[in-house]
């Protein structure tokens, strides 16, 4: 489910909305498994904290084209970030967005 709607009252501001975006692309238990398990790769750091689709593949045992659809939803709401190298595309979580969301859901 995407959030299809604007900003239309003037109680909702565009912080909700990018939160609500967040909050539907963790609304799948592969994409909060996908979004833990690149938290959690050597803790951000290094040169291991990167992972590629068949990486993704392999350890989730789910179709190629499942997992892509599931990065796709992760990248649109900002929280993946990717780089392709030659015939690779390299994921990275954004951690940055990921603690935004976490203190928004501080209140």
């Amino acid at each position: 489910m995407r959030i299809r709607t604007q900003t239309l009252s003037k109680y909702i501001t565009e912080t909700d909305h990018k939160m609500a975006v967040i909050s539907n692309a963790l609304a799948h238990p592969l994409r909060v498994a996908l979004v833990r398990y690149l938290s959690t790769k050597n803790y951000g750091r290094g040169v291991d904290n990167v992972t590629c689709n068949k990486d993704l593949v392999q350890m989730f045992d789910y179709s190629q084209s499942t997992v892509s659809q599931h990065v796709k939803i992760l990248k649109e709401s900002g929280l993946f970030i990717t780089e392709s190298k030659e015939k690779f595309t390299f994921y990275y979580l954004n951690k940055e967005l990921l603690e935004e969301y976490r203190s928004f859901l501080d209140l």
